[in-house]
């Protein structure tokens, strides 16, 4: 097949930011600049492989390894694949061979394989599934950011009324784009969130992550406030090319009946409009009949429901179990 793969050190920076920027579904998660994030962040080991075909660029495809700190590193340690693999003409041939490099290369220690998609998979569904992949639902929304008033009438009725309700008790939305942002700011809005994320027994990750984000100019930073200037909200959000991707958010729940979470979104869709963004990505909405507390939420902003789902391989079926029922247990001792 004259298939070559190369490996960090073999392949051009340049070809690489190339392949990702012009392919249909290239995303943030596999961008030399993100690849830069990870090697910046405790905890998280990235790596990325690169497949030739007559010495030109068919696929490319970054994991990164995270583990836990101390007692917990050795039954948390997963790698994780999001937005690929990138393949030219989404070749079934290219992803197996790809997989398979990966296969080869991977962390020995690492417990499973998430592949964690950021478009519809399923027509590649068999070259997973040859490669020990098993396909699980999961859950998103993505806003169109067509225009102010259309993106408004989507938006359910009660959401609506929450949003005035913000508007009335004077919250308002800064937002921060690069070179206006400081690790002052980041640290403070990084608060907010772990304390979102502490109470819901969530995983976070590291304040270092955030501010390497924003050293690669792919950060910009929305801040609730009230009257005085208090920071009661924050949302850590990525750009690339024509999307505004999620990522983190919150607001301290002792002012949520003054609805910062509301005007937060809001603030955020009217920035991406303005901006000239085509669509918001709001970063995972769970899974199907399974509880997950801000799936409503999301749900009544008027985004399309999609269910690009994940793949799945077990590595350690035992060190799995072990794990998952850690996880419970931790659950549990926080409630």
């Amino acid at each position: 097949m004259g298939y070559k793969i190369l490996t960090y050190e073999q392949i051009d920076k340049q070809a690489w930011k190339t392949f990702v920027d012009e392919h249909p579904k290239g995303n943030v998660f596999q961008t030399p600049q993100m690849f830069e994030v990870y090697q910046q962040t405790p905890g998280y080991a990235p790596q990325v492989i690169a497949l030739e075909q007559d010495k030109q660029m068919v696929g490319l495809m970054m994991w990164v390894v995270m583990r836990e700190k101390g007692m917990k590193a050795r039954f948390s340690a997963r790698s994780i694949i999001q937005g690929a693999p990138l393949v030219q003409d989404d070749k079934p041939e290219y992803i197996i061979a790809l997989l398979e490099a990966y296969e080869q290369m991977r962390d020995k220690g690492v417990i499973y394989t998430q592949v964690r998609n950021h478009f519809e998979m399923l027509t590649v569904n068999d070259a997973f599934q040859q490669c020990g992949y098993r396909f699980e639902s999961h859950l998103n929304f993505i806003i169109t950011l067509d225009n102010e008033e259309a993106v408004w009438n989507r938006i359910g009725k009660g959401r609506i009324k929450q949003i005035k309700k913000a508007q009335k008790n004077g919250l308002y939305v800064d937002v921060y784009e690069q070179g206006q942002i400081s690790d002052e700011l980041i640290a403070q809005g990084y608060e907010v969130i772990r304390s979102v994320y502490q109470r819901a027994g969530l995983p976070l990750t590291d304040l270092e992550q955030i501010k390497a984000t924003n050293k690669q100019g792919l950060l910009v930073v929305f801040v609730v406030r009230n009257p005085e200037g208090e920071m009661l909200g924050c949302r850590f959000g990525l750009l690339y090319r024509d999307s505004i991707y999620g990522w983190y958010a919150g607001s301290y729940s002792q002012y949520y009946s003054l609805f910062p979470n509301d005007i937060l979104i809001w603030e955020t869709l009217r920035w991406g409009i303005n901006k000239g963004y085509k669509t918001f990505d709001y970063g995972g909405a769970g899974e199907p009949n399974k509880p997950y507390g801000v799936r409503a939420f999301k749900q009544q902003m008027g985004g399309e429901l999609v269910n690009f789902g994940r793949y799945e391989k077990i590595h350690r079926r035992l060190m799995y179990r072990i794990g998952v029922m850690g996880m419970k247990i931790l659950k549990l001792l926080k409630k």
